[in-house]
């Protein structure tokens, strides 16, 4: 091959390869002040590096496995030839079947969690003692029971803990909250005693065995009738929260359904991690074979005997949250009501859109967890990016440095309100894609998008999100994966730019969680 020949064909490689991702990828490379792209010819790619993040050579290789028997450089044969031949990037079956494929079972899980992060030693009981002694003798005690320590964390439920908590404390109400020492995926049921937490008034006392706290918090509560909400029991052993609540006397409490912890083992009801099971009789064939199925019929038979223990309110964020619960819970409980974690208010609307003939500005909100809908994205992201209609964002607390999308960090923050709206405001987001694989009890993001100026793509599977889209009339709902794709291939999706519909903006209205059904017998 004459020299010039050669230029030809290395001339469209160096044009795709990726300079900046490389040296940011290798920092061996870029310490060593060579040239990047003769790097990876001559060296990178024998030693596997990737060239840019569009093309990654492990992939490459196993849906082409000639060109890995022939020993060429596969990012080169793709640019020159492969591309033109139809070859595939990857062997794509699907985000689902690359999720059952490193499945491992659930009992394999629990272990490995409770191995990694064994239960911590007991405090001194002292401690407990001397916090209760400080409270005094309160005439009013409010106790919480949830999956972690809201204080330390952040999230949804965190946040509605930390609302309900400062709500009954102006009350006048002493607040308890009980959390395992030991995160758990599911709730607890070999260990006799796990180490439960305990917050008293927003403080850590310590940790301490179940037999401590009725012991100890018995005695507290004489006198008193506590009240109490259960917002998730993951973690936890039920029939130890029982006797603690027992020894305090209490007799009638709230549970949220925050997620369906209280129906599966799965919170998200989503059979083998992959799709939405549509909690059908435990004892069908679709439980048989999921992952889930064994434990779900002891999530079941746990929360039922604890629904026949005591008198529970069921509070759901949503109609579509409790429409599903109720249709898959055995037990009946003492009443049921829907109470959304927030409202829309309109603060502003004004005729101000987005850049006029700029991008469709579209954005991910939030964790890039399957369940949520990232794969899905991912694909969008893979087959548009460089369609100059569309312009992808990403806005979380975690950034996946594979996908194409300018991330923003994003994370929920004590004493700041809304700031997912207000990163979707300032960046003039037009179209928030919340593809939830799984029903959203409520879904903070698409309410806190919709405050932020933009509008809802969301799937029928979702939850709460296609009622409140169609409620609203906040965005659009896609079929499924395919109807999206086509959304955007034929532009229909074009017509929720804000320079289309203008902008409204909101504000969030927060509920006071348990508290809103106690202000009156407590003040």
């Amino acid at each position: 091959m004459t020299a010039e020949a050669q230029t030809e064909a290395i001339d469209p490689v160096r044009a795709e390869f990726d300079v900046e991702y490389y040296l940011a990828t290798y920092a061996d490379v870029a310490a060593a002040g060579v040239d990047p792209f003769e790097h990876f010819m001559t060296f990178g790619w024998r030693e596997g590096r990737n060239p840019s993040k569009r093309f990654i050579m492990a992939p490459y290789l196993e849906a082409n496995p000639d060109i890995a028997a022939a020993g060429v450089n596969p990012f080169a044969h793709y640019i020159v030839t492969g591309r033109g031949e139809g070859r595939s990037l990857k062997i794509d079956l699907g985000f689902r079947y690359e999720i059952l494929k490193v499945a491992s079972s659930l009992d394999e899980r629990v272990r490995a969690l409770r191995e990694s992060i064994p239960d911590p030693e007991p405090t001194d009981v002292e401690k407990l003692v001397s916090a209760l002694r400080q409270v005094g003798a309160p005439t009013r005690l409010h106790v919480t029971i949830s999956h972690d320590d809201f204080t330390a964390n952040l999230g949804g439920v965190q946040l509605c803990l930390t609302r309900e908590s400062e709500a009954m404390r102006a009350l006048g109400a002493t607040h308890i909250h009980l959390y395992p020492a030991a995160p758990g995926l599911v709730i607890e049921f070999e260990r006799l005693n796990p180490m439960v937490g305990v917050l008293i008034n927003g403080e850590r006392v310590g940790v301490f065995s179940p037999e401590t706290l009725v012991e100890r918090l018995g005695p507290f509560a004489t006198g008193m009738t506590p009240t109490f909400a259960v917002h998730s029991f993951l973690g936890h052993g039920i029939v130890a929260m029982t006797a603690v609540l027992r020894a305090m006397d209490a007799k009638e409490g709230f549970f949220w359904i925050h997620d369906f912890a209280s129906v599966c083992a799965n919170y998200a009801l989503m059979r083998n991690d992959v799709a939405f099971c549509g909690a059908p009789p435990p004892d069908s064939p679709a439980c048989s074979v999921c992952l889930y199925g064994r434990r779900r019929r002891i999530h079941l038979a746990e929360h039922a005997r604890f629904f026949q223990t005591f008198a529970m309110t069921v509070l759901a964020p949503s109609q579509a949250a409790l429409d599903l619960w109720l249709s898959s819970f055995p037990v009946r409980p003492a009443d049921a009501k829907v109470h959304p974690h927030a409202k829309l208010r309109k603060r502003k609307t004004d005729g101000e859109g987005g850049d006029v003939g700029g991008p469709l500005k579209v954005a991910f909100l939030g964790m890039p967890a399957p369940h949520k809908g990232w794969p899905v994205f991912e694909r969008l992201v893979e087959r548009f990016v460089d369609d100059p209609r569309y312009e992808f964002h990403h806005f979380g607390k975690i950034q996946d440095p594979t996908v194409e999308a300018k991330f923003t960090a994003v994370e929920p923050a004590p004493g700041v309100a809304e700031p997912m709206a207000a990163a979707v405001e300032a960046a003039g987001i037009d179209v928030a894609l919340i593809w939830s694989l799984c029903p959203e009890t409520f879904c903070f993001t698409a309410y806190e998008a919709v405050a932020g100026g933009a509008k809802v793509v969301t799937n029928p599977d979702a939850g709460n999100v296609p009622r409140f889209v169609a409620e609203t009339r906040n965005g659009l709902i896609a079929e499924d994966e395919h109807a999206l794709m086509a959304l955007f291939a034929r532009g229909d999706v074009l017509s929720l730019a804000r320079r289309d519909h203008g902008r409204t903006l909101y504000s969030l209205s927060y509920s006071k969680m348990s508290a809103d059904f106690m202000a009156e017998g407590l003040s």
